[in-house]
């Protein structure tokens, strides 16, 4: 399976090539990962991949099959996707694209169902998936694409392959943004620090995204947690009580902050989280209070994903991220 073009996730892109060479592909896998990691597109192309007509190059991008799928015509290859803020797949959808399963394909081997799951699809739902991939058709692969596979079923998740995707190397992530958004070296170079190489939010930004306003409310909670006084904490999370997705991006940001402080205080100089100065702040922290902090902002992405109630929840990482600065 040809991954040109597509950065990083060596491991991935290998094992899923070889279980494609082997003709031993699962019937269902799971790709997840925060937002801006190439989910999608990574769906979409093993989806061209697998309607190719030339398995030696697969997807060759020049056959019948991969011009339509490419041109999103081919008729083998469904995407759904949910609506509304969740973009959560609803039960109706479930059941027509497991319904269509069970049909030959028109041109291809296979079937390919890229579900587009959202942060929500209800359990309802996801049993109703459930069925399809216990007993697969022979014709049928499903591709699950979400944040995190902690938002699918126990059930689903035990009769499924998950590969997760994460940014690719930062100078890559830089290459590639200064040529697919028109822009300079080095606001490629400064905007692939800023998002930790996260390609999607690197073109976002470029675009007029978020970024900035992520940075400065993870760089104003580092202060606030260190603070003596707790408001000051509790102000900077003020934004994200009515914005989730807001609310996981500075929890990603900050789990960055958080692993730079670590590599300071162990001597190293390589820093992702574009924050150097939070970042030393925080190497000040004794050992054992500041190995601990990475695994807070995962902790409450998680529970984000679980739809927790937003101001329980900030209140709680407020008080979780005083204890661990010993506050």
């Amino acid at each position: 399976m040809d991954f040109s073009g597509f950065l990083g996730n060596d491991e991935v892109k290998a094992a899923l090539s070889a279980a494609f060479a082997q003709r031993r592909f699962p019937h269902a896998i799971v790709l997840q990962g925060e937002s801006g990691t190439g989910k999608r597109t990574l769906a979409k192309h093993i989806a061209k991949a697998l309607v190719c007509r030339d398995r030696e190059k697969a997807p060759c991008g020049q056959c019948p099959s991969c011009i339509r799928a490419a041109a999103g015509s081919h008729p083998d290859i469904r995407v759904a996707e949910g609506s509304g803020k969740s973009r959560s797949l609803s039960v109706d959808t479930i059941k027509s694209i497991t319904s269509d399963a069970y049909r030959m394909p028109e041109e291809a081997d296979v079937n390919v169902y890229i579900l587009l799951m959202g942060t929500n699809t209800s359990a309802v739902a996801q049993n109703k998936l459930l069925k399809a991939i216990e007993e697969p058709p022979d014709s049928a692969v499903f591709l699950l694409v979400c944040e995190s596979a902690e938002q699918l079923l126990p059930t689903i998740r035990s009769r499924v392959q998950s590969f997760t995707l994460k940014p690719p190397p930062i100078e890559e992530a830089a290459a590639y943004v200064e040529r697919a958004a028109g822009i300079d070296g080095e606001t490629a170079g400064q905007l692939a620090a800023l998002c930790g190489g996260n390609i999607g939010r690197m073109l976002e930004e470029a675009a007029g995204g978020t970024a900035a306003q992520v940075q400065e409310i993870a760089a104003a909670m580092v202060t606030g947690m260190m603070d003596t006084n707790e408001d000051r904490l509790l102000k900077a999370v003020v934004p994200l009580q009515k914005d989730r997705k807001l609310c996981g991006e500075v929890l990603s940001r900050l789990s960055v902050i958080f692993r730079d402080a670590c590599v300071l205080r162990m001597g190293g100089t390589t820093l992702l989280g574009g924050a150097p100065k939070e970042a030393d702040y925080l190497s000040g922290l004794p050992k054992n209070r500041l190995s601990g902090l990475p695994e807070i902002p995962e902790e409450f992405r998680r529970k984000l994903e679980r739809n927790a109630n937003m101001n329980l929840l900030l209140c709680s990482l407020c008080a979780k991220l005083r204890e661990a600065a010993g506050k």
